[in-house]
């Protein structure tokens, strides 16, 4: 059994989850403050928005797992936020799936789901991972006591 996930069918359920819902996503201009709304198809793309779901994602499972998805994505100036996503290289569709559900039901709201507040759920996910792993190395005090 294989633990990578094929992203042709992470895009499709996404896409698929997106439209059962009936949620508009929407992808604000920081500079215009415009709302614009995003087809369901780019939304699902490697080359449009779900680089974006996938990495969010990721950062949810990171938290709750200590593991990620090895995510292959490049640069690319022809997608939509000049990335795209290439594969998947760990994780299975169930773990990405619920993680990206888990992450876009932190900013979802009844009307829309607006792209770039589910950069909050990343950082405030990365920021807990941080501090798990810096509280995690810190020395114990051994108030002057030894263990032998």
């Amino acid at each position: 059994m294989s633990d990578r996930a094929n992203l042709a069918a992470v895009g499709r359920a996404t896409r698929a989850l997106l439209a059962q819902d009936g949620t508009q996503v929407l992808l604000r201009d920081p500079i215009s403050n415009t709302a614009l709304a995003c087809p369901l198809d780019s939304v699902a793309a490697p080359e449009g928005l779900l680089p974006v779901f996938l990495v969010v994602g990721e950062a949810v499972w990171r938290e709750a797992s200590g593991r990620g998805f090895a995510l292959d994505i490049t640069r690319d100036p022809e997608a939509l936020l000049g990335y795209r996503v290439n594969g998947i290289g760990g994780g299975s569709f169930t773990t990405i799936m619920l993680s990206v559900m888990e992450a876009t039901a932190q900013v979802a709201r009844p009307e829309a789901l607006v792209v770039n507040d589910l950069g909050i759920v990343w950082k405030a996910a990365t920021e807990r991972i941080d501090r798990e792993a810096k509280a995690a190395a810190r020395p114990v005090a051994s108030h002057g006591m030894s263990p032998l």
